[in-house]
């Protein structure tokens, strides 16, 4: 496959290496690693760390290009994986982006180049997602749809795009009271949900996260993703040893994480537009669906508090 792909890795040995074989089934000629450095003064951390970037090295074994950008200093997921995608882009125009605790089909490799090549040029399309969790509402046989919503658990986009990336997303101060907001979110519960995220980053640096700000850019862009109606990524990351997925916004619907197939050559949609009836059920999924007082919003919450007070008494 000609198109590059940039990996993200730093921890987890056996996440790593199965999310390689993965990208083995099609060979990229190009593939580009990023690693954060590991944590100061601690030996297992950088055990870890440089026991996958071995493995990476060693399990890429057939005939591509290599490039690495390992730091040797730990930046913290923000600015790690900012600066990893950077890198990416300041050496390709466009590629596929996966991170250590996502494992695509072999499906979503081809679904990524034949989108790339597709929408290069329409400043329109922003992100290429490989999740997706519509199987019942596919029309007209459409192999995926346009969303508002950019999911990074597998994705692909152009260096047009990601040129406009703001970590610090600085002009939020002059956005959010701006109507603007309440065209974006046509219920109050998101609307407040997505002011929050991005007050909270604006104003406290919090969470030390990167994909907050794309999705910050996208929306304010009207940049459309296009996610497919089946789902071709699995996130297997979730847990004690994640950076901050640590509970799996699917847990009550294993047949949504479920890995499908597409057909190809892939059957576009007849226009570009974002699908509503899709983005309601991702934003009931995902984002402020869940009321904290409804019994699933209460496992979560619970379950949330739970993993936080076991992290602090291990951390003692």
């Amino acid at each position: 496959m000609d198109v590059p792909i940039l990996l993200l890795i730093w921890k987890r040995p056996s996440h790593t290496t199965r999310v390689i074989n993965s990208i083995r089934q099609i060979c990229p000629k190009k593939i580009y690693i990023s690693s954060d450095g590991p944590i100061k003064n601690d030996r297992e951390n950088k055990r870890l760390v440089e026991l996958v970037r071995e493995i990476v090295l060693k399990e890429i074994n057939w005939d591509c290009e290599i490039f690495t950008n390992f730091s040797n200093i730990n930046k913290g997921c923000k600015i790690a994986v900012t600066e990893g995608i950077n890198w990416f882009f300041r050496n390709e125009q466009e590629g596929i982006i996966i991170e250590d605790d996502c494992l695509p089909s072999k499906d979503f490799f081809y679904y990524c180049q034949s989108l790339l090549e597709k929408y290069r040029y329409d400043k329109r399309i922003w992100s290429i997602c490989g999740n997706g969790y519509q199987n019942d509402l596919s029309k007209n046989k459409e192999s995926y749809f346009f969303s508002k919503y950019a999911d990074v658990w597998g994705w692909a986009t152009w260096r047009r795009c990601w040129k406009f990336y703001d970590p610090d997303i600085k002009s939020w101060g002059g956005k959010r009271k701006e109507p603007l907001l309440k065209d974006l979110f046509e219920n109050v519960r998101e609307f407040k949900y997505w002011k929050k995220i991005f007050d909270n980053l604006y104003y406290k640096k919090q969470p030390n996260t990167w994909d907050y700000q794309w999705q910050y850019l996208c929306f304010f862009n009207a940049g459309m993703s296009c996610m497919p109606h089946t789902n071709l990524v699995e996130n297997f990351g979730f847990g004690e040893e994640a950076t901050h997925t640590f509970q799996d916004p699917l847990r009550f619907n294993n047949k949504l994480k479920k890995v499908g197939r597409l057909n190809f050559p892939l059957n576009h949609p007849t226009e570009i537009s974002i699908s509503k009836e899709c983005d309601d059920k991702l934003q009931k999924l995902f984002f402020s669906g869940y009321s904290i007082f409804s019994i699933k919003g209460l496992i979560i919450k619970c379950r949330k508090l739970l993993f936080k007070l076991k992290k602090i008494l291990f951390n003692k």
